[in-house]
């Protein structure tokens, strides 16, 4: 009997304990601090960074990936570190030429990035402080019918961004066994469980610091570097993404054939159990990054990505055809706009890396295509006019908020007198007025316009969105 007492004091003590700490942690842990530094991390770490406005985010997986990234290094000339780079400087500069006004893409897609995480990734992207004016998702089918995936908490871009958003509204959805779930309210409702991570990096940070001291490296040896390491080890760090791992390089026309890939074996594994629960649950995930979009005033934007004519008899007609419906569907029920972009007729096997994936001539082949059809829609070439306006407007605000001193560069001013007729025309301020007198009344529009939601504000309310009509794909 005391044995089991005191099993039951220790029992409670424990729970008690946790239940202090959900109150009164003695410890604040930063949430975007996580041991695997994988794509979505250095995304999120970039942009945290960034303290621009950028009207235009990028979803997608790896097929999104290859055709931004391939297309800007042959834009750019020169080589692309993919843990730095989180634009599209190609899309910038043919969404100005096409809409006018500024456009800033932040590149947000991700490889083996799924409906799932697409949603995660747009709700950490408010909690950031961040909320563009218009998302582009590019999808494929292997977004919504990986066979290697057993449930959406399965994906490394999920274990990060659940430290940052809560998934209490999307539970629903996410686990097909009970376990699972079981794991998720433990994980969701106990301090330690919770932060077991944190707990984890704060140990080791005191056992490395530790070790230092009592047993330093020698003077002049040199510790093993990451390479050395991975030489050693092949799978050390599996799937970690180096500062300088990953980079993308200039094609040109006369190597495309010796740099092509045959992967039809991966997506004979990917696509060999297309698995309906996986489907149906990465479609409520669409659904739900559709209400989201909606509920925030962001246009939602999905576009069906190009795959070869290869990939797909692969997968089946049929089952290809069923999926475009399917995606199209769903996009209109929320509102989104839909493109079908994989023209056969205008990729052929020289615009491919492999049978999936764009090279840099492919990948500028995209996004004309993708320019050219948001241009041709009523809808869509008037949301991004106004996008590119807006961004455009803040910018200037900004730029004549901070002042200019006519006496230490008298030029300045004839700058100034160009950029008050500017803002005359779009009447954010009156012809006939001086500059300097009508400076502290923009510095109250930048305030104010800071405060709207249009250009970035943090989004308080996130984690109190109210449950959608849609149900949880039941177990």
């Amino acid at each position: 009997m005391k044995r089991v007492s005191r099993a039951m004091a220790a029992i409670a003590a424990f729970l008690g304990i946790n239940v202090a700490f959900s109150f009164y942690a003695p410890l604040k842990f930063n949430p975007f601090n996580y041991p695997y530094k994988g794509w979505s991390w250095w995304g999120f770490h970039d942009l945290k960074e960034d303290k621009q406005v950028h009207n235009v985010t990028l979803l997608g997986s790896s097929l999104m990936v290859a055709a931004i990234n391939n297309c800007d290094a042959n834009y750019l000339n020169r080589p692309l570190n993919l843990t730095k780079h989180h634009q599209s400087l190609y899309l910038n500069d043919k969404l100005e030429e096409t809409f006018k006004g500024k456009f800033r893409t932040f590149n947000l897609s991700a490889p083996g990035q799924m409906p799932s995480d697409a949603y995660l990734t747009v709700k950490s992207l408010l909690a950031a402080s961040h909320r563009p004016d218009v998302i582009i998702y590019g999808v494929a089918p292997r977004d919504f019918i990986d066979s290697q995936l057993g449930n959406p908490t399965d994906t490394e871009p999920f274990h990060f961004l659940s430290r940052i958003v809560s998934t209490d509204e999307c539970a629903g959805g996410l686990f097909r066994d009970p376990l699972g779930r079981l794991s998720w309210f433990i994980d969701r409702n106990l301090y330690f469980a919770h932060h077991a991570l944190d707990w984890q990096m704060t140990a080791e940070k005191a056992a490395t610091r530790l070790l230092n001291k009592v047993a330093a490296v020698p003077s002049g040896a040199q510790p093993y570097t990451f390479w050395q390491r991975t030489k050693l080890i092949p799978n050390y760090r599996a799937g970690e993404i180096h500062p300088d791992a990953v980079y993308t390089h200039p094609l040109k026309k006369e190597d495309v054939a010796a740099n092509f890939k045959d992967n039809t074996e991966e997506y004979k594994e990917r696509y060999k159990k297309a698995d309906d629960h996986t489907f149906k649950t990465q479609m409520y995930f669409l659904g739900k990054l559709g209400t989201l979009c909606k509920k925030e005033r962001i246009e939602l934007i999905v576009v069906n990505m190009p795959v070869s004519r290869e990939n797909i008899n692969q997968l089946g007609a049929t089952t290809y055809l069923d999926y475009v419906f399917a995606v199209k569907g769903k996009a209109f029920a929320y509102g989104a706009p839909f493109f079908d972009l994989n023209y056969f007729y205008l990729y052929d096997k020289s615009l491919y890396h492999d049978y999936v994936h764009l090279n840099a001539f492919g990948g500028a082949k995209f996004l004309d295509s993708l320019v050219s059809a948001l241009n041709e829609d009523p809808r869509t070439k008037l949301t991004m006019e106004m996008a590119g306006r807006e961004l455009w407007k803040h910018d200037e605000l900004e730029r004549l908020a901070r002042g200019i001193d006519r006496d230490r560069d008298p030029s300045s001013f004839t700058s100034l007198e160009k950029l008050k007729g500017k803002l005359a025309e779009h009447k954010l301020i009156e012809a006939n007025d001086l500059v300097r007198e009508h400076r502290s009344k923009i510095r109250n529009v930048v305030n104010e316009l800071r405060n709207k939601k249009q250009i970035g504000s943090r989004i308080d309310t996130i984690e109190k969105a109210e449950p959608d009509d849609e149900t949880g794909v039941a177990m």
